[in-house]
């Protein structure tokens, strides 16, 4: 058929239109394809904006993401499915975001009202007027949708136009079909497909309109008979789907973005009485919508405005190992590299095809400066474009991104102004000073495609930023944060990367475009692994570089990681059988195939048949090279240390008879407790005996303000930095807490007691004892505490047929773990002790408590027990890996198969509560999230002690009722958040408990979701007491607040 929308090859959409390129007739698109609408104001029909509009603002906003944000490792992806052809990459990029609304372009789209209400107006007479047949009565109709209408209509033309087959078409169009964020429903596409009048499929004219659209985007896109033949013969595979899916939607919501600076709406006039178009352009200066030179213009416009960053090309990398980490960590003059770092920075640039990597090596090693090192070279040599940190808990993250900011500050700048954008996702991150901080220097304005997402909704400023760390003003929110070039984040926002949510499409470009690093990857529950395993295989198929690191890993758990990587990896490649074509790691190691390398050269393991031992190799570091798997022994740098374990009964008087004795001649004692409860009771017992002062309490029941004062407290108290001789460090102490004293804190105990707990916990506790080097011999500790003891309580009774462990410790805890913890180490009865030589113990110790020999451990006395335990331990193991296939994305080999992303998940978590996003990858029950604010004399104030000196809020600031807060104030009262306990919020009566708060607060907090940081959040007013602070009553419940205790709560009748 002829086609009047003849398009240069050469326009391509460079976002620049030569004026060569432009032809004399300006679009040569036909009347009726330019009366179809695409965008409206919603509120009524003096604006607008044709299809065909939006449709080439799309494709210019792919061509320069891809130009300039896409790095080059993610276009790889794409392009090896194309047979390493770039430019074919960029062309399909550019035509699939251009031709992604063409479901428009049909009867039922066509017929939807402008606004809401039965009364509302509509521009269907445009089509109708034009010649377009419209179908009466499909007002109020939304099926089918115009993604699913888009796929349909672009599979039909791809099979009618260029005699593709069906698959073949339905592989690129089904990008279409998903650009709103959720894969397509074969069943509704096929649907489609029969609904042919509603779609316009048959009507020769609405037919004609669409193949001109498809048509006039193929030419812009650049995109001809030899570009259709070449896309006819390949495979695209469904890594590469879920990238391009990606890239549209990003292209669309740039393109959707109708301020007058970006994509703005034209005026529009009823027709005149001769039918001409003239009627419909726009008048506006700058906004030409019916020349290539007018397109042009918008596009440069609205891309000069939006300022997406460019990828990071990471450059000036030293050759030297030392000069590298001299350059990126400032190390003290005289410091030198570790051999963990050494080793790590090796492996990263002699690998030939480098994938995962995984770092065993004890506390104090430079795990973090290793990885951070390793990721700048391969991102370097693998074209990713930036540097993803996942930590476990919000606290690790918080500390962690103050370590990334500096290292990104000591990094190179490229030649771009902005490729050091920076996000921090966590559910508190707006409260974080550093990235605050970041914000406020980066001298912008936020604003967002997503109205809800922009909390201060303040005007956009356009201000010439510095060549430095900074937040873009695009990469704002929810859902666009990730996509900054480093991201530091919890876990839960990778795991997120594998759960059936909408626009998941987005977070996996977003870890695909980087180097992603997890650290303290043991850390997670059976629910959690299957998450983590099915996102590093996703990763995999991308080949994406990972870093995972622990101090104390599982053989097993680490060749599950390993495999599921590998997994992805083998399903880049069209293979028949398994994707590696080799036994499983699992298989190889079992069968004792799995190597080790030491200094250079590569040892093999026990032969196969013979009994597996336990490997001490440690510092380990295990990578892969294309489908091998490599492991690394490396000599430990730190100094060794001998930690004596001793068990104590689990009653106050032993508590309070050793804490005599640790304290007799001063010291800094840590108490680990496995649940707050337990925290609570034993620092009030301790507060009882030796004075409230001389006791600090740590836990997640503090206020958000509260908690991160008490951590400040503590890494000022006992960190590195703090000495005997510079008065610093306390001469006599007690710190309880509970596991975050195991991980997000740099702080160092003179001695430990702490809750029975897995040995591979243990082991992370254990580093907490003589942390930093006190002098020669330890002589800056007390005499008595020089030598490292820890002491392990939380066995209610040693019965002949084994341990029973204290109430609430094995609900925390399986108990078959604990049985093995105590067997591993030897501790059998109530008053067993054993020594542990650190750092060189960790790794047989991990390692034999979770072989597979362990039964051979325990004491036979305790197996009739322990083998109760371990079958409630696999049975419950086995409901949460059956949990967490509910929400559980595909796998890339599975989809693969089909080379579709039609069906790929249909039931979604509600993409619009990202707790409940968190809580799907982590199996946690549904908690309340509370302010504790004080309600006095008739009026709503911070807690007396809550304030922000700098900001200019005093403390037990007034919080006003009747108008909205000022930032300032509504800040530090959205910092006074904790979540209540889950006693209070079990799944019968949180609806209650939540409809209760909502009361309480009804008329107070009315002005207070005016303010960004107050808007939906609800408060719990407190009253003074004489020991605290308390609840008139919830829901049967008396909640108490204390600075020094945190929150508790009772039932009313237990007074």
């Amino acid at each position: 058929m002829s086609q009047r929308w003849q398009v240069p090859a050469r326009f391509a959409f460079e976002m620049g239109l030569r004026g060569d390129c432009m032809s004399a007739d300006g679009l040569g698109l036909s009347d009726r394809t330019r009366s179809i609408w695409g965008k409206t104001n919603r509120v009524d029909d003096s604006e607008w904006l044709p299809l065909y509009v939006h449709m080439a603002d799309s494709a210019a906003a792919a061509t320069k993401i891809w130009d300039t944000w896409v790095p080059q490792g993610t276009k790889d992806v794409i392009a090896r499915d194309l047979g390493g052809d770039e430019k074919l990459a960029r062309k399909l990029a550019v035509f699939l975001a251009g031709v992604h609304d063409i479901g428009k372009a049909t009867p039922v789209f066509q017929a939807k009202p402008i606004t809401f209400g039965a009364e509302a107006e509509s521009f269907a007479w445009k089509a109708e007027k034009a010649g377009l047949p419209m179908i009466a009565g499909l007002r109020d109709c939304n099926h089918p949708t115009h993604p699913i209408a888009g796929e349909a209509i672009l599979e039909g033309y791809l099979m009618r136009v260029h005699g593709w087959d069906r698959k073949t078409a339905r592989q690129y169009a089904c990008v279409v079909g998903g650009h709103h964020g959720i894969p397509p429903d074969k069943s509704k596409v096929e649907d489609a497909g029969l609904e042919k009048r509603r779609s316009g499929l048959d009507s020769t004219e609405w037919v004609a309109a669409q193949d001109e659209l498809i048509g006039f985007i193929a030419g812009i896109a650049g995109i001809g008979q030899s570009e259709w033949a070449s896309l006819s013969d390949i495979r695209f595979s469904v890594q590469s789907a879920v990238l391009a899916t990606g890239l549209v939607i990003m292209a669309d919501w740039i393109a959707s973005n109708s301020d007058d600076g970006m994509f703005p709406l034209v005026r529009t006039d009823p027709w005149t009485d001769n039918d001409e178009m003239s009627s419909l352009l726009g008048d506006r200066e700058g906004d030409d919508i019916q020349s290539w030179s007018g397109l042009r213009s918008r596009a440069n416009r609205a891309w000069a405005y939006v300022q997406l960053p460019h990828a990071w090309v990471p450059e000036d990398v030293p050759s030297s190992c030392q000069e590298l980490f001299s350059t990126r960590f400032r190390l003290p003059e005289g410091a030198k590299v570790r051999p963990v770092q050494e080793e790590a920075v090796r492996i990263a640039n002699k690998t030939k095809q480098p994938g995962i990597m995984v770092i065993e090596a004890p506390m104090g090693e430079g795990k973090t400066e290793a990885a951070l090192a390793a990721a700048e070279i391969l991102a370097q040599r693998t074209g990713r474009g930036g540097v993803c940190v996942a930590l476990p808990t919000m606290a690790t993250t918080d500390a962690m991104f103050t370590r990334v900011h500096h290292w990104l500050e000591a990094l190179p700048s490229c030649d771009f102004s902005n490729e050091k954008t920076v996000w921090l996702a966590h559910g508190k991150a707006q409260l974080n000073n550093d990235f605050r901080s970041i914000i406020a220097s980066s001298h912008r304005r936020f604003s967002s495609v997503d109205q809800d997402e922009n909390k201060w909704g303040n005007p956009r400023k356009q201000i010439d930023v510095p060549p430095e760390t900074v937040v873009s003003d695009w990469l704002w929110g929810r859902k666009k944060g990730a996509l900054a070039n480093f991201l530091v984040c919890t876990v839960d926002q990778v795991l997120m990367g594998a759960l059936q949510m909408k626009h998941v499409v987005l977070r996996q470009l977003a870890m695909a475009n980087k180097v992603v690093i997890i650290d303290e990857c043991h850390a997670y529950d059976a629910y959690m692994q299957e998450y983590l395993k099915m996102a590093l295989e996703w990763l995999g198929g991308y080949r994406t570089p990972v870093i995972l690191l622990s101090a104390t890993l599982p053989e097993q758990q680490r060749a599950e990681m390993v495999e599921a990587y590998l997994k992805g990896w083998g399903s880049t490649e069209c293979k028949s059988g398994s994707a590696t074509g080799k036994p499983s790691i699992l298989e190889m190691l079992r069968a004792g195939d799995s190597q080790i390398e030491c200094n250079g050269s590569v040892h093999s393991s026990t032969p196969r048949g013979e009994k597996r031992v336990i490997s001490d190799a440690y510092p380990l570091l295990t990578y892969t090279e294309g489908h091998e798997i490599k492991h690394v022994d490396v000599k430990p740098s730190g100094r060794s240390m001998d930690v004596r374990c001793e068990i104590i009964d689990d009653n106050d008087e032993a508590l309070l008879g050793l804490m005599d004795i640790l304290l007799a001649d001063g010291g800094c004692i840590g108490v680990i407790c496995d649940t707050v409860g337990r925290a609570q009771q034993t620092a009030e017992l301790l507060g009882g005996r030796y004075g409230n002062d001389l006791v600090k309490l740590t836990h997640s029941r503090f206020m958000d303000i509260d908690r991160m004062s008490n951590e400040r407290e503590l890494r000022g108290l006992l960190g590195p930095e703090s000495t005997v001789g510079n008065g610093k460090r306390p001469e006599k102490l007690i710190v309880v807490g509970t596991q975050v004293l195991e991980q997000s804190l740099d702080i160092d105990f003179d001695a430990l007691i702490t809750d029975i707990a897995p040995v591979d916990l243990i082991m992370q506790r254990l580093g907490r004892v003589h942390r930093h080097h006190r002098g020669d011999g330890e002589c800056d500790r007390p005499r008595s505490l020089r030598k490292a003891t820890c002491y392990i309580r939380g066995i209610k009774t040693w019965e002949s047929d084994g341990p029973e462990f204290a109430k609430r410790v094995d609900s925390v805890y399986e108990a078959a773990a604990l049985m093995e913890a105590l067997a591993v180490l030897n501790l059998r009865d109530a008053v067993a002790s054993c020594d542990q030589r650190l750092p060189q113990d960790i790794a047989h110790t991990v390692r034999s408590a979770y072989g597979d020999d362990r039964r051979t451990l325990i004491p036979s006395a305790w197996l009739a027990r322990y083998d109760d335990a371990c079958a409630k331990r696999d049975a419950k193991r086995a409901k949460k890996k059956k949990k967490a296939g509910t929400y559980l994305l595909q796998s890339v080999k599975s989809m693969n198969q089909n080379r579709l992303l039609v069906d790929w998940f249909s039931t979604q978590v509600d993409e619009n509560d990202e707790d409940k996003g968190q809580r799907a990858v982590r199996d946690t029950q549904e908690t309340v999230e509370v302010m504790l604010l004080h309600e006095c004399d008739g009026e709503i104030r911070l807690m007396p002690w809550v304030g922000n000196e700098r900001a200019g809020v005093e403390n037990g600031a007034v919080i006003p009722t009747t108008v909205m807060p000022d930032d300032a104030v509504a800040k530090v009262a959205a910092q006074c958040a904790v979540r209540l306990p889950m006693g209070l919020c079990l799944p019968d009566k949180i609806d209650a408990l939540i409809a209760a708060l909502e009361d309480g607060c009804a008329s107070e907090a009315a002005c207070w979701q005016e303010s960004p940081w107050l808007a939906g959040k609800l408060a719990l007013f407190l009253h003074e007491k004489t020991n605290g602070f308390v609840s008139s009553e919830l829901c049967g419940n008396a909640i108490a607040y204390s600075r020094e205790t945190g929150l508790t709560y009772h039932r009313k009748e237990d007074n």
